[in-house]
């Protein structure tokens, strides 16, 4: 282990062998996977029974030793492992719980299911691999080694290089595994819950041996121990969250999953008989679900009747019949497993996202991409988008922090708005009840918030926040209007038109603000106060929009003119601005907008075309051109002219 190239390709075809050999024997019945030691029964003798008994017993022990030596394989981050223990698993199937013969269909094939047992150590090998526990590692070393070197590129490649070849497993995993078979990606889920689930115990128990008790007084209390073990379940988490992330293609709905080729295993066809025992035995092939979880989605019959396939012609005929005749012909219908149904693939998919995100200690740059993957993926195909609210309200006051003082950086600035981002969709598409929603969204108008990288998608959740609402209250947009026409006194030419097309806008939408721009009398002082984050007590409608004054005054002429434009347009014959056209601006784009409205003018102010100096020969179209610096002159007259070298400056 961890020799040469050849050493390790020696290896990998030794496994390899060695799984076509258990897939050969698991398939003559040699030995079960089912249980251990347990053999099946036969009709020889006794001692017949019991050496065989004793040979189950052997190959299930040297299997169990294969598998462990394939799983450190899989830790060390061989990827030929990896497809060796695929291959175990796609040729090693073991019965489906609950499911006897009476359940299924005369001559259909039982063709097992994955082993979830197998499946659960292969994803706990992936998320908790060497690599990249030993890449972490290396970057907390390297953070502490930084604060006082902070040149040091020979370890950064380093751990770029781990983290690409950790990269490449997630890779191979997801695709030659997951994404091809629908019953591996609902296992895969429940796999992930459950590791969840085991490290927030094993948390809690490295929590107690440190000496962390509820209601108890002990000084003595191991923080590196602690902070260690959040450390590492951060990294798991982090991988985990990675895995999950890569599959968004869960089943929306139940014509996703009527290609039985999709499957490892192909279901069984289950009989379509209404007794309690075929009802129990679908129970337990669908497996138990814990009683939270059933609670919660019993009441909705509507999705469980998607999920069942009935025709048409069926129902006519269940309505057609008498109530006498109702109970002896009952209309048959489709039975289905637990991974045949889209509405468990979107639970399962649901409890593991829930379950990950309970875990400490995620890091930043996971984060954002986790905020950003459930607004725009998991929301959408999830039974129970509100369940989420309290991850996205967490992840804002933890991203707001930072916020609210003196300093904004960028991680914690995107992670708060891709938050509220979350809580504004469940607030829209799923009727959340968040009354600070809004007091929340004020806190993150900062200054520098208008020249920072990621601008135009706060800018795009701030005009669809202000004006998809038209009951807000008039203290609500006047403290707005009043922070936004603060920011941009501050801001870049590009935030401030922004700024001044959403006031105007919210200012024709909301006529009770009108006050702010028609006040009339001098105002000694701004009573406007700044520094609170309650929407109530800014006393914005006490104020009025001096600022507007002074924008008239810029020095760009698109602001200056759309200034005096803020409150003067007729309500019923000028639209609205589309706040599309201007999230898009910026220095470069202003200044090419710039440049083509002078080159279209023929010459512009203080564009003067060379070969046209003189007279009134101009071009018709312009090509005008703009004088971008000064060049100080030698002589009266160009160098080519004849009276260039009489007159000489001096």
């Amino acid at each position: 282990r961890g020799g040469s190239a050849s050493a390790d390709r020696d290896d990998a075809l030794r496994l390899d062998k060695l799984r076509k050999t258990f897939g050969c024997l698991i398939e003559q019945g040699e030995f079960d996977l089912n249980s251990g030691s347990s053999s099946r029964s036969s009709n020889s003798g006794d001692g017949n029974n019991g050496a065989r008994s004793q040979w189950k017993t052997w190959l299930t022990t040297q299997h169990e030793t294969y598998m462990a030596h394939l799983i450190e394989a899989v830790v060390d981050g061989k990827t030929t492992a990896l497809r060796t223990y695929c291959g175990v698993l796609a040729s090693s199937p073991v019965d489906i719980i609950g499911l006897s013969s009476n359940n299924q269909k005369e001559g259909a094939n039982n063709n097992g299911m994955v082993s979830e047992r197998l499946l659960n150590k292969l994803i706990e090998a992936c998320v908790k691999s060497r690599r990249c526990l030993d890449m972490n590692a290396a970057k907390n070393t390297d953070s502490i080694k930084n604060k006082n070197n902070k040149n040091n590129p020979s370890q950064d490649e380093g751990i770029n290089a781990q983290l690409m070849m950790e990269e490449s497993m997630l890779t191979l995993l997801e695709s030659e595994f997951i994404r091809p078979h629908r019953d591996v990606q609902y296992f895969i889920c429940k796999g992930v819950r459950q590791i969840a689930f085991d490290l927030l115990q094993g948390l809690d128990q490295v929590r107690k041996r440190a000496g962390v008790s509820n209601g108890s007084d002990n000084k003595e209390v191991d923080h590196d121990a602690i902070a260690e073990a959040e450390a590492n379940v951060g990294s798991v988490a982090e991988n985990m969250c990675r895995l999950l992330m890569t599959m968004d293609y869960v089943p929306k709905n139940q014509t996703d999953l009527t290609d039985v080729t999709t499957f490892l295993y192909p279901p069984p066809i289950l009989s379509g008989n209404d007794d309690a025992s075929d009802d129990n035995s679908d129970d337990g092939a669908a497996e138990e679900e814990e009683s939270e979880e059933e609670e919660e989605f019993s009441d909705d019959a509507s999705e469980s009747s998607e999920d069942e396939e009935e025709s048409t012609t069926a129902s006519k005929k269940r309505k057609n019949h008498s109530p006498g005749t109702g109970s002896s012909k009952r209309t048959k219908k489709t039975k289905l497993i637990a991974w045949q149904q889209s509405y468990k693939h979107r639970n399962a998919h649901q409890e593991a996202w829930l379950s990950v995100l309970r875990l400490p200690n995620l890091p930043s740059r996971t984060q954002k991409r986790i905020l950003q993957h459930l607004s725009t993926y998991v929301l959408k195909i999830c039974p129970s988008p509100l369940r989420f609210a309290e991850y996205f309200t967490r992840s804002f006051q933890g991203g707001n922090n930072a916020v609210a003082g003196t300093t904004l950086t960028t991680n914690n600035s995107l992670t708060a708005i891709l938050s509220l981002h979350g809580l504004f969709i469940l607030m829209l598409d799923h009727q959340l009840e968040y009354p600070q929603f809004y007091n929340s969204l004020y806190t993150l108008l900062h200054p520098r918030i208008l020249y920072t990288k990621h601008r135009s998608r706060f800018l795009r959740l701030l005009s669809q926040a202000l004006l998809s609402n038209s009951m807000l209250p008039a203290y609500v947009v006047g403290s707005y209007c009043k922070k936004l026409c603060r920011l941009a006194l501050n801001g870049p030419p590009s935030g401030s038109l922004f700024v001044l097309a959403l006031v105007s806008n919210l200012l024709r939408k909301h006529g009770e603000c009108a006050c702010l721009i028609h006040r009339r009398g001098v105002i000694a002082e701004d009573v406007f106060v700044e520094e609170v984050d309650d929407l109530i007590k800014t006393r914005a409608l006490e104020s009025s929009l001096w600022e507007l004054a002074a924008l008239e005054k810029h020095y760009h002429p698109a602001i200056s003119t759309l200034a005096k434009s803020v409150g003067t347009e007729d309500d019923k014959t000028t639209p609205m601005h589309d706040m599309e056209d201007f999230m898009a601006h910026t220095y470069k784009s202003l200044f090419e907008q710039e440049k083509k409205r002078l080159g279209s003018s023929g010459g512009g102010k203080g564009g003067v075309d060379k070969n046209h100096s003189g007279g009134g020969n101009k071009k018709k179209g312009g090509g005008g051109r703009v004088s971008l610096t000064f060049v100080e002159p030698t002589s009266l007259f160009t160098k080519d002219d004849v009276f260039g070298d009489f007159f000489q400056c001096s």
